[in-house]
């Protein structure tokens, strides 16, 4: 079984639901409130362990009741977490999530999470050479991605980055990951450019890949445009879509399935991510994925 590694956050998401957006200053009664396991890093795992990768994480947790939830998850999820660096006396990351109208806005107090650190990763840096594919995300310190991506470039590994919260990358940086992964919104930010969609598209052929939400997915194939259609479906909660696609796409690239095959099937399956509420709470399994992808393949 090909193998992934995740290296980002792992957090515990605070979720209230409901029908207003409050104006700063403002105070509104909302609808509801739950807490559920979230953070890039460990959504990207949970959505690839759900569709079948071999999945270690590398992450920072704190010694609070948070962290030992989140540890005890991902251990349900049949993640591997030997490599995670557990923090005296700092929390673990939350994020507070308020869903309306079928959208939702974020902030992310990132605790143990600034751990994930170039300390830490240089202790662990040989075991990721051990994976097929390496995924991460910007909820760590950006110094640290900058040093684990320069060291697996070296190495010649298959590298995913998907870019949120995002802000200016660095040229070599985008140059040396295999996969970046923004949205519709972040591109402009990590590129630091006005220019178009199409435009940009053109400067990372088979490499930029912009994810639009219900308007699908461009890339680059070096000769077109190419746009993957997403699935239709009722969303009840767009919290973590991004994160299931990420996850999905390395599972699928990891394979050895074509660019064009593994955006089609990690498509489906941020799709049916948002048919169900919470980040993790409504990705999906492999056979659900796989019987909409055999479906769409046939057509």
């Amino acid at each position: 079984m090909n193998s992934i590694a995740v290296v980002g956050s792992i957090n515990m998401d605070l979720v209230v639901e409901t029908d207003i957006s409050p104006k700063m200053g403002q105070t509104i009664l909302g609808n509801n409130f739950f807490m559920s396991p979230g953070g890039k890093g460990a959504n990207q795992a949970v959505a690839a362990a759900r569709l079948g990768g071999n999945i270690c994480i590398f992450g920072s947790l704190g010694r609070d009741e948070n962290g030992m939830q989140m540890k005890s998850n991902l251990q349900k999820e049949g993640i591997e977490i030997k490599h995670i660096n557990y923090v005296e006396n700092v929390p673990t990351g939350v994020a507070v999530i308020e869903l309306c109208s079928n959208d939702n806005r974020i902030i992310v107090v990132q605790g143990a999470n600034n751990f994930t650190n170039i300390t830490y990763l240089e202790k662990v840096k040989e075991e990721l050479l051990s994976f097929d594919v390496i995924i991460m995300q910007m909820e760590i310190p950006i110094e640290a991605i900058e040093y684990i991506v320069s060291f697996l470039y070296e190495n010649k590994k298959t590298i995913v980055l998907n870019p949120a919260p995002a802000l200016p990358l660095k040229k070599e940086l985008i140059e040396k990951v295999t996969y970046i992964t923004p949205n519709e919104h972040e591109y402009k930010i990590i590129l630091n450019t006005e220019e178009n969609m199409e435009e940009a598209l053109r400067r990372y052929p088979n490499k930029l890949i912009v994810t639009q939400g219900s308007q699908g997915v461009k890339y680059f194939d070096g000769a077109n445009i190419i746009t993957v259609p997403c699935i239709k479906v009722e969303a009840i909660d767009t919290t973590g879509a991004g994160d299931t696609f990420s996850g999905a796409f390395s599972v699928a690239i990891s394979e050895g399935r074509s660019l064009f095959e593994s955006i089609s099937f990690a498509n489906i399956a941020a799709g049916i991510s948002v048919t169900q509420k919470g980040a993790q709470g409504g990705m999906p399994k492999r056979e659900a994925v796989d019987r909409v992808f055999n479906i769409t393949e046939e057509k």
